[in-house]
């Protein structure tokens, strides 16, 4: 981060934290409702939306909005964002609107030419790559609902990996743990990395509205969950902060957290995901608005978003990637867990 964009955050920052408003210090924008897998986790392809996906003119509009308010940290996913025409132009709106980072987040799973091609402008505008690598062979198939899923990702993986050159894109794959694909976490692990691919782990839930519920992914307590979390925090490939790592099986047993980032840092850690639609989402929940028909100012100043938050005032809590760890970053609990985190941030700064 330059002189000039510290700059800008540092008075975005004093601002918001003045009218206790959302920095917005990240966004993710679902493209599509449109897939290439069907994943057992996930209900993305199921909803209805009409058009399915953004055109090029709704998402400048969007990155226009965006700016105006301050954005900071892109994700640009789906569905299966290169699913989406235009895709490659609306990488490079988007890496012209957050200052910090954009992520392409892609299943690789899509016809070699158009991977390669969206791959190649990630690339070239150092915009970073995240895939999902959950399970090998008939898991991974059977857990991502599709045929040869490992294979064709890895393939994918390998190719992006021979053709970064001296891009600066970060590539990582993340594996959501459930209770099917613990054992094969290690190997997963091992195989993203010996494509030269860091990794992040998450751990399956049910929170969103495009989260789906099946007992048999439930992580449950005990030896196998222990003992992975443990070979994960000695694990120097993993991007996830320890902090976030040792409290997985606390909250696999308890099911409840002491955090919320939307109640306990409004300003710094809250998260938006903006649908195909431009509906506005925190966490779990209805819409708290629409970026088409309101400014983020409007929205973050509304009687819905405060009533989302009075309604988390009840939840049992969530240990996610997403919305807990952004947490735990900005607020460590020692001086140890700060210095681990200002570690992890410059591996992937």
């Amino acid at each position: 981060m330059n002189l000039s964009q510290t700059a800008y955050l540092t008075k975005r920052l004093i601002c918001r934290g003045l009218t206790r408003k959302p920095l917005n210090s990240s966004t993710e924008i679902r493209l599509t409702r449109l897939c290439t897998q069907r994943c057992r986790q996930c209900s993305v392809y199921e909803k209805t939306t009409d058009p399915p996906s953004l055109n090029l003119i709704q998402f400048r509009e969007m990155m226009a909005r965006l700016k105006d308010y301050g954005a900071f940290i892109g994700f640009i996913s789906g569905g299966e964002a290169t699913l989406v025409p235009d895709l490659d132009q609306m990488l490079i709106e988007a890496k012209k609107t957050f200052i910090l980072a954009t992520t392409l987040v892609t299943g690789l799973y899509n016809k070699s030419e158009i991977i390669r091609k969206i791959a190649r402008v990630a690339l070239d505008h150092d915009i970073h790559i995240q895939t999902s690598l959950d399970g090998l062979g008939n898991l991974g198939d059977n857990l991502r609902g599709v045929s040869h899923f490992a294979d064709t990702v890895l393939n994918h993986m390998a190719w992006i990996s021979k053709h970064r050159g001296n891009s600066r894109s970060l590539l990582y794959a993340n594996i959501v743990m459930n209770n099917l694909n613990l054992n094969q976490v290690p190997e997963l692990i091992r195989r993203a990395n010996d494509l030269g691919w860091k990794t992040t782990v998450g751990m399956y839930h049910s929170l969103t509205a495009t989260t789906r519920q099946d007992d048999e992914l439930r992580l449950e307590p005990g030896e196998r969950i222990d003992k992975i979390t443990a070979y994960l925090m000695k694990h120097p490939q993993i991007l996830n902060l320890k902090s976030y790592l040792a409290g997985v099986p606390s909250f696999v047993a308890s099911r409840t957290s002491d955090y919320c980032a939307f109640l306990d840092a409004p300003v710094l850690a809250t998260r938006v995901t903006i649908m195909e639609d431009g509906a506005v989402h925190l966490c779990y929940g209805d819409p708290i608005g629409n970026i088409f028909d309101q400014t983020l100012d409007e929205i973050f100043s509304s009687d819905k978003y405060k009533n989302r938050l009075n309604e988390y005032k009840t939840c049992r809590g969530c240990w996610t990637t997403c919305y807990t760890q952004r947490y735990l970053l900005i607020h460590p609990r020692s001086f140890r867990e700060m210095m681990q985190n200002i570690k992890k941030v410059q591996k992937v700064t």
